[in-house]
């Protein structure tokens, strides 16, 4: 029986990847909505861009919500020299056809977990404004939440700042109550996700299989630049015998505005969070090319 998923995300490249891989797998994943967060690019667009990608998918059935345009105590960040203006440089998609949800994602999300016949697993490919704030909304959604899995987090250098990744850093308070919540967390961190860099020539055979979405990827990473960072999180959901995880106790720098939205293991304590450490890289990428190419 198909697993229930919501996305949670801001495409986005990377975002686009995880989108289009998920919904290449209707066999595996029951995707009950997905909610749209301000990252990557502003609202009007990650709103957008999650209905252009489920029009090229044909999947106009999923509900697409818009959540926060801003993270809960600071001002938004966004990348448009990395993803493009619009964020999906490279895809060429028109705009959307489908219409987006009249509701607002949080209490969407609320809903969506608490009426769900069974657990939930929620990937968040975004900053975590949206899922934090429906945790703290209703939090007896977390005897019904599987996994919220994170695609953020950092115990090397960041990708932002020295110190964190861009996801984390955006909104590091929601972040902070997600880790710190009762809900079971995954952290899929840049020390894993910064392996995942295509080739030119896997892109090329990805181009060449004709298929729309696979189409679509390939012309993201025309230029192979940037890593596929948020298609890790649901590659994971998929086939979590492809990563190594680890519990461990992680806190969240909320104080010190140098290092804020740092992730810093904690030798003391319980821990809290099941971190990813490792990746079978080949396998990753044989079931992206495996499941786009469809």
């Amino acid at each position: 029986m198909p697993q229930p998923l919501i996305i949670d995300t801001d495409p986005g490249k990377d975002d686009a990847v995880a989108i289009l891989l998920a919904l290449s797998a209707p066999e595996i994943f029951d995707i009950r909505m997905m909610s749209a967060a301000a990252g990557n690019v502003g609202l009007h667009h990650t709103s957008a861009n999650i209905r252009r990608l489920c029009d090229v998918a044909g999947r106009p059935d999923i509900a697409v919500h818009a959540g926060c345009p801003r993270p809960i105590l600071r001002a938004l960040q966004t990348v448009p020299d990395i993803h493009g203006e619009d964020g999906l440089a490279g895809a060429d998609l028109p705009p959307p056809v489908m219409p987006m949800a009249e509701r607002h994602a949080v209490p969407a999300l609320i809903d969506a977990i608490s009426a769900s016949d069974r657990p939930v697993s929620v990937a968040c490919i975004a900053p975590v404004t949206n899922m934090a704030l429906a945790c703290v909304m209703a939090p007896e959604i977390a005897e019904n939440t599987a996994e919220i899995v994170i695609m953020g987090g950092t115990f090397g250098r960041g990708n932002i700042t020295p110190y964190a990744s861009f996801n984390i850093y955006n909104d590091p308070h929601a972040a902070s109550i997600l880790f710190g919540g009762e809900a079971p967390v995954t952290m899929m961190g840049l020390d894993v996700t910064r392996r995942t860099m295509p080739t030119p020539e896997w892109c090329a055979r990805l181009a060449a299989t004709g298929r729309p979405a696979a189409r679509v990827v390939a012309g993201l990473w025309r230029d192979p630049t940037a890593f596929m960072n948020d298609a890790c999180v649901v590659a994971y959901l998929m086939r979590p015998d492809l990563f190594k995880t680890e519990w461990r106790h992680v806190e969240i720098e909320i104080n010190d505005e140098t290092e804020m939205g740092r992730t810093r293991l904690i030798g003391t304590g319980e821990a809290n969070v099941k971190v990813a450490t490792d990746i079978d890289v080949p396998g990753f990428f044989e079931l992206l090319f495996r499941q786009l190419g469809r």
